[in-house]
């Protein structure tokens, strides 16, 4: 049983013969919401029981449901299953939490600021390697123990956004830090910061500070940032990819990682590792809220206004839609320094460093959410009713390819906890249900309910929030399963979620060495994958979690072990379990 079950962990994922597909679809079900998945009754089970905050849950690659959680304040735990045992569908599973790292007196506790986001190198089997960003206090004198912020802490205080590299041990109960990859200035004021690696096994850093203007180039802020975290450049820990827009700039002052800019504070990052795009949740400041498609070298808009920036001509830029009819700018001559003050002008046009800026300029947020609930200032995406104030994204859920949520992200607010369906190529969002209406939240000032998603290779999504459900049935859970009768999970576990892109030709294939995640993209010929150490047959499944071919290995031109899946083999995202 145990033998079997640590097979079934080796399950990469294959793309073979991708066509589009005419996306034709119904009206979403209602009633999505979110159950316990453990119980937290057993004795040190609750993190707010704990006086701990929990921003982000992660799955380690390979295995199954056994999560890395990441706490606001400095504090890394595991969070697994008794595998011993066997439960039915939707019974509360037996779990263990373990704290695994402490790194709280490094942590500069603002009303944003702390430890933020993590995610597992697309090597990770290889190389066991976790990253973490966290804002970090600029002094070693500034260090100090506190699950809260202090008199030192918050708005006016400078740090750094640092990228950690950590490693996790060979039997995942143990996790210490590795090396500091990246660090930047964060400056005074709030703002928060994620990450998250891409298809293209690059780093994706957002790292924001409302102080600092996003126009600006040379430094980091207010960007999305794209790293090479397995090579480095002379001077670094990384590499800059050459394919970054602004790789060639001739002024030496130019941050070379900056692979897009125009934004005020994109806390949730998620990529999706299908189509290969990334998606930001724009938090947006008096009006507007978004959820963006990151495109490289695009200017999303917001500037310097607003926020603590100084009023007049260092105003640049706009909150939310720009069109004829307006959005919610921050240039105007009656910005008060808030952009729900500010004018809403009709046309945009402002000269900024002597060269004048139109709506021609900015990428428009694929959805806008508005603060009021209401439709206005000629957005065509909003849904009406459903104000935000703190817009949180979820990945594309990647469970039963037959449900009619597949490929659909989820929309929600950290204070209204509500959700919301979105789609790329689906212009109109729907809301799909929310948070059951017991909860009650208490936390960090507004920041008080669902702060993240996550989600498990069997495709089940999760919530983490920021404090506690305190009410009822949900006494002292900080983390919940999203459960929809038509959101039904994989029944063999996909590999790791962001694949490796590589070429069918033998012998790229056969030297890639990365088997959780491998993507083959087939033009009708065979194609050769090498297969493990130990590991001599292999069967392919698709993601209904039929099997849809086995074969035993062969050898093929001297390179070991490997086997040639045939040229008719069903197209679409597949999955590979290798056997001894």
């Amino acid at each position: 049983m145990k033998k079997q079950s640590a097979i079934s962990t080796l399950l990469p994922i294959l793309m073979l013969g991708a066509a589009s597909v005419c996306d034709v679809r119904a009206a979403l079900p209602t009633g999505v919401t979110a159950v316990p998945f453990y119980d937290v009754t057993k004795a040190g089970l609750s993190f707010a029981k704990d006086k701990q905050s929990v921003v982000g849950m992660w799955e380690v690659p390979g295995k199954p449901q056994h999560f890395l959680v990441l706490g606001y304040w400095g504090y890394v735990w595991t969070l697994y299953p008794d595998t011993t045992k066997t439960y039915a569908p939707g019974v509360i599973k037996d779990y263990t939490k373990k704290q695994v790292a402490d790194f709280n007196t490094m942590v500069m506790k603002g009303w944003e600021q702390g430890a933020l986001g993590g995610a597992f190198d697309p090597n990770f089997a290889a190389n066991h390697y976790f990253y973490i960003i966290y804002n970090k206090y600029a002094s070693v004198s500034d260090y100090h123990v506190g699950v809260k912020p202090t008199g030192v802490d918050g708005f006016d205080v400078s740090g750094l956004v640092v990228v950690e590299r950590w490693k996790v041990s060979p039997d995942f109960k143990a996790l210490t830090r590795d090396t500091t990859i990246f660090t930047a200035n964060h400056g005074t004021g709030p703002g928060s910061s994620n990450i998250v690696f891409g298809k293209d096994s690059l780093l994706y850093i957002t790292a924001d500070s409302y102080s600092q203007n996003s126009w600006d180039s040379t430094i980091f802020m207010r960007k999305i940032l794209r790293i090479d975290v397995s090579k480095q450049d002379a001077g670094k820990l990384y590499a800059i990819p050459p394919s970054n827009p602004f790789y060639n700039a001739a002024n030496p002052a130019v941050k070379k990682e900056i692979f897009a800019f125009g934004f005020r504070n994109t806390y949730s990052l998620q990529a999706d590792y299908i189509t290969g795009h990334i998606w930001g949740a724009e938090v947006g400041q008096g009006t507007w809220e978004e959820v963006n498609i990151i495109q490289s070298g695009k200017n999303y808009g917001w500037g310097n206004g607003g926020d603590l920036s100084a009023i007049g001509n260092n105003s640049i830029g706009i909150e939310g839609p720009c069109s004829p009819t307006g959005g919610g700018f921050t240039s105007s001559s009656s910005d008060s320094g808030n952009t729900s003050a500010a004018t809403q002008m009709a046309n945009y046009s402002r000269t900024y460093k002597g060269r004048t800026y139109t709506c021609a300029d900015f990428t428009n947020g694929t959805w806008n959410f508005s603060h009021n609930g209401s439709d206005f200032n000629g957005s065509k995406t909003a849904l009406p009713g459903t104000q935000m104030s703190c817009i949180i994204l979820s990945q594309a859920f990647r469970g039963d390819p037959e449900s009619p949520f597949y490929g659909y992200h989820f929309v929600t607010d950290v204070a209204s906890n509500y959700f919301i369906a979105v789609k790329e190529g689906v212009a109109t969002p729907e809301k799909v249900g929310g948070a059951p209406s017991d909860w009650v939240f208490t936390g960090d000032v507004t920041h008080d309910g669902i702060t993240s998603f996550s989600e498990d290779s069997y495709g089940n999504m999760y919530v983490t929030l920021l404090s506690s459900s305190a009410n009822g049935a949900f006494d002292w859970h900080d983390i919940y399963m999203m459960s929809h009768p038509q959101m039904k999970p994989l029944t063999v576990p996909r590999g790791q979620v962001f694949p490796t892109s590589i070429s069918e030709s033998l012998s790229k294939a056969t030297q890639a060495g990365r088997f959780h995640g491998l993507i083959v993209n087939a033009t009708g010929s065979p194609v050769w994958v090498k297969l493990p150490e130990g590991f001599t047959r292999a069967e392919v499944y698709n993601l209904a979690g039929k099997r849809v071919w086995s074969g035993k290995a062969d050898s093929h031109g001297g390179n070991g072990a490997s086997l040639a899946l045939p040229s008719g083999i069903e197209t679409g995202t597949l999955g590979v379990r290798f056997l001894p």
